[in-house]
């Protein structure tokens, strides 16, 4: 169950000054490649913090913590760290094992039927839950889940829904997979040039 990642952080700081790049260039293929420049290897040393657990129990704990290795809180939760241990104890008082999961959604509407009960959390604190679980479990998400900022990247592109799968995205996109489409979808919805979609459906 356990999977160890191991990789290196160097990161292109330069990548910072994407936002004024990409806009002045605004085309699709160039931010994705960007993206990839510039964060893929460090989303690879933050998912081998999450999978590096012994145990469910203490991957839930950190899941729900959602502290970095470095004992930082992960921006997504400053705002609702204090509703944080509801959502680990609730979690774990259902004594639900790894092994009743078969894909990632039902990980996700797991988690999502916890957060519901806990006033304060939604979407995204839901999404990056399950999303440290899945990496814990090396059980990937099959489709994008759009929420926060990934559904605003999204809607420039025409698609709209909770779920969608990939090959509802451009070709660009698609090749990411779901995982980093939705991370990518994140972190550049603010440059992702918009589009009417034509060739692409839309999940409405």
């Amino acid at each position: 169950m356990k999977t160890k990642i191991v990789t290196s952080i160097p990161v292109n700081v330069a990548c910072c000054k994407h936002k004024k790049q990409s806009n002045e260039i605004n085309d699709l293929e160039f931010i994705v490649n960007e993206y990839l420049h510039c964060y893929q290897d460090l989303y690879k040393f933050e998912d081998s913090w999450w999978a590096e657990s012994s145990t469910w129990e203490e991957a839930l704990k950190r899941a729900w913590d959602s502290r970095l290795e470095n004992g930082k809180m992960h921006r997504h939760q400053c705002h609702v760290a204090d509703k944080l241990p509801e959502g680990l104890k609730t979690s774990l008082e259902a004594n639900v094992k790894p092994d009743e999961f078969t894909d990632f959604h039902q990980l996700y509407s797991w988690i999502k039927s916890i957060t519901t009960r806990v006033k304060g959390l939604g979407d995204t604190t839901t999404y990056d839950v399950a999303q440290r679980l899945c990496v814990w479990m090396n059980m990937p998400p099959e489709l994008i889940y759009l929420h926060a900022g990934a559904a605003k990247g999204a809607k420039k592109l025409g698609i709209k829904g909770e779920s969608v799968p990939l090959s509802n995205f451009p070709n660009e996109i698609q090749r990411l997979g779901a995982t980093h489409a939705e991370r990518f979808l994140c972190k550049y919805k603010d440059q992702i040039p918009a589009t009417t979609m034509k060739d692409s459906a839309c999940n409405n």
